[in-house]
């Protein structure tokens, strides 16, 4: 009886295994190879050709101490912090709203402010360089329209406010996601909550903090970690607004890579600003997930 358990267990780890096998061959050829190889040629002064020289961590040292470098790594940083605030924010606040209203209704606003998600971020690059143009943009003249001349701004030029600006459009277009998560959590908790902090006399808003947002923080802190390793990549949206200037101001971490990767053929030091970089949005990461960390409620 129990040689015939062991081999029938055995048979249903093989058939799984046989299921992950073309998972963990798509894996390996597209993560864990290309990882590991960034990690060995990090080590190396390589400019594509031959086998290269070894550098041992002098690449490293030359990302924590050339000004170019920590620039666009301070950058995507702030753009990513910037977007990851807004995203949350707008969604969450969106989610509760389209919450108190009818289903018809609900369902007509959450593919309005969905809808935006579905863009490529070029196109909502290319599309806010017009609306932050600094002759003709749209934003401008709506403060002049409305007798705010002196806030307009070259928003896409000038330094300390493009980054802020790239961040904000960049969270405008993951609040969606935001928000649909958010929302479905909402919906799985139980009705009978609501209707006992109504007789209790609890407005929304104390429903809200009190209730809602306490119940659903698994799904927030799961959400705000997906946004976190999006809002990073900040290559396609800083390409299509600013093409990482005037200058650098608006230079990221990504786009620095790949310009000393495949324009200077310095493949070697770009494998360590990336080995860097993706070290530093590990430990943000786990230091936001941490920061939200709290006791689990069950209900």
């Amino acid at each position: 009886m129990k040689t015939h358990i062991t081999k029938q267990t055995g048979r249903r780890y093989l058939i799984g295994f046989l299921f992950l096998l073309p998972a963990i061959i798509l894996i390996t050829f597209t993560s864990l190879i290309p990882t590991i190889w960034n990690i060995y040629i990090s080590f190396r002064k390589w400019n594509g050709m031959g086998g290269g020289n070894f550098v041992g961590i002098k690449n490293y040292i030359s990302t924590f101490t050339l000004r170019a470098s920590k620039h666009a790594m301070s950058n995507s940083i702030e753009i990513a912090l910037v977007a990851i605030i807004t995203s949350m924010v707008i969604g969450l606040i969106m989610s509760l709203l389209i919450y108190r209203i009818s289903k018809v209704e609900g369902a007509i606003f959450r593919f309005i402010f969905y809808s935006p998600t579905m863009l490529p971020m070029t196109v909502v690059g290319l599309l806010f360089t017009f609306v932050f143009a600094a002759d003709d943009g749209i934003f401008n003249n709506l403060l002049r329209i409305i007798g705010l001349e002196g806030l307009t701004h070259a928003w896409l030029s000038t330094k300390g406010i493009v980054t802020i600006v790239i961040g904000i459009v960049q969270g405008w277009r993951f609040a969606g996601t935001v928000m649909m998560l958010t929302f479905t959590a909402l919906l799985g908790l139980p009705a009978e909550l609501y209707e006992d902090a109504k007789l209790s006399g609890a407005t929304y808003f104390q429903q809200v903090r009190m209730i809602m947002l306490p119940l659903i923080r698994p799904t927030i802190v799961l959400t705000l970690s997906m946004i976190s390793m999006w809002a990073f990549k900040t290559y396609d949206i800083v390409a299509a607004m600013t093409g990482g200037g005037p200058g650098d101001l608006s230079m990221t971490a990504p786009m620095y890579i790949i310009f000393r990767a495949f324009r200077n053929n310095e493949y070697g030091y770009a494998a360590a600003v990336s080995v860097s970089f993706a070290a530093m949005i590990m430990a943000l990461i786990g230091i936001i997930r941490r920061g939200l960390r709290g006791d689990r409620i069950e209900y």
